[in-house]
């Protein structure tokens, strides 16, 4: 009876370390095939890395924009982003060098999740749409909303069973459209 105790703490131990361990990747492999990898072996972004504000400038708003939620954000001048994703209960931080999407390479990654700070308060909203929320305020007062309407259809299939964030959508993607009515 000791040893199946035993030996049931130590499957649930290893079991654990294997769902938090980090994929095969390596230092200079090229951002998209990481990324691959990470989907392939069931890691998601994890769309509550970003600051909680939301506010996404530079070369975040265009990974943002091109489909990658995960990232966390770019440094200034060296062009280095941290992308942080999530698989049960585990985190992987994936720092990636480059100056665009296609020629970025993985410079290193930990399973430490990013400490949010004191002034960070929990966001309930997914990146993308805290995203679409900021791109479509910038639009307006720079004249930038060119492929606003796709990005919100795409969010809109993303997040048909998500309610609260479809009406959000919804308001932005009427205002975009003056033609358009609501349904009553």
């Amino acid at each position: 009876m000791k040893n199946r105790t035993i030996t049931s703490i130590f499957l649930i131990v290893a079991t654990s370390i294997a769902q938090a361990a980090s994929p095969a990747l390596g230092v200079g492999e090229p951002f998209i095939k990481a990324q691959e990898k990470l989907q392939a072996e069931g890691w998601r972004a994890d769309l509550s890395a970003h600051a909680a504000s939301g506010e996404y400038t530079g070369v975040e708003r265009q990974l943002v924009q091109d489909g990658f939620a995960e990232v966390d954000y770019c440094s200034l001048g060296e062009s280095l982003c941290v992308f942080q994703y999530i698989r049960n209960n585990a985190c992987l931080r994936l720092h990636a060098k480059g100056e665009e999407t296609r020629s970025m390479k993985i410079e290193s990654w930990s399973n430490q999740c990013r400490e949010k700070g004191a002034s960070e308060d929990v966001n309930p909203l997914p990146a993308d749409v805290r995203y679409a929320m900021q791109w479509r305020g910038d639009c307006d007062n720079f004249g930038q909303c060119e492929g606003m309407n796709e990005y919100l259809r795409n969010l809109e299939k993303k997040y048909a069973g998500q309610p609260a964030i479809l009406k959000l959508l919804g308001a932005y993607d009427d205002s975009l459209q003056p033609g358009r009515r609501k349904a009553q």
